[in-house]
């Protein structure tokens, strides 16, 4: 199937939004089992503790896949790996919506944490090699506040859909939305900027590597010992606004 020449935005600009959708999806569909909360409980003869414990589970296989999933990704590229990805958490949003009991519920939040911690890694791959390096700053704020974005809108999606659809049906929707994402991102990405048939000349000229995609890097020695003395500092704060960003979300 071609791909068709935009007449209103380069193919950069729209890879870059495409990446700010799933952003926001992701975030949607993380925060959204904390809003249906008391019909899940209700419905499950849950109590609170045990929600709280599964809507925590997701961070233990989410912080695993985020290291493997950039090693995938560095080997089958973006454009595979995030379209796993996507039927990964996709799949489990719909199937939150089919659970029967705790037991069920706690394997729909592991398994959307394999497929959302896998993700950002890799979109972060992604726009290595289509956006130039100078902008990349402005794109890594960009998605991330897309994501923010779906924390604020994620209460009032849900009252609304849980309002027409009941809960369950409200997570089947989300995940319904997500399969579309998926499906327009296998479509359109290409792993090699230079292989699209919308890049133009121009394009190419302020991609990195004139994109031909990332080059492949001499095997070197990494200095582990002054690499985690480096990162230790700004490690620490992000565990400390993790914990507490999810605090308030959840």
């Amino acid at each position: 199937m071609s791909l068709k020449r935009s007449a209103f935005l380069p193919a950069p600009s729209l890879v870059l939004g495409l990446l700010c959708l799933m952003y926001f999806i992701t975030y949607v569909n993380r925060q959204n089992m904390a809003t249906a909360g008391a019909d899940i409980i209700r419905d499950l003869h849950l109590t609170r503790g045990q929600l709280g414990k599964v809507i925590g589970a997701f961070g233990v296989t989410y912080a695993i896949f985020q290291i493997l999933g950039g090693w995938l990704g560095d080997r089958w590229g973006a454009r595979k790996t995030l379209f796993i990805c996507g039927l990964v958490w996709a799949t489990a949003t719909a199937l939150t919506g089919l659970v029967g009991g705790l037991t069920s519920l706690y394997m729909v939040r592991l398994l959307l944490g394999i497929g959302e911690g896998a993700t950002f890694p890799v979109a972060t791959r992604a726009m290595q090699s289509w956006v130039p390096a100078e902008r990349r700053g402005f794109a890594q704020g960009l998605t991330h506040a897309f994501s923010r974005i779906g924390n604020s809108v994620t209460p009032l999606m849900m009252v609304a859909l849980i309002g027409v659809v009941a809960w369950r049906g409200a997570f089947v929707a989300l995940g319904i939305g997500s399969l579309a994402w998926v499906v327009a991102w296998v479509w359109y990405y290409r792993d090699v900027p230079a292989e699209h048939a919308s890049i133009t000349p121009d394009d190419l000229a302020k991609l990195p590597n004139r994109g031909q995609g990332a080059t492949k890097k001499q095997q070197i020695q990494i200095p582990w010992a002054r690499l985690i003395r480096r990162m230790a500092p700004i490690t620490i704060v992000y565990f400390c606004y993790g914990w507490t960003l999810w605090m308030y979300l959840n």
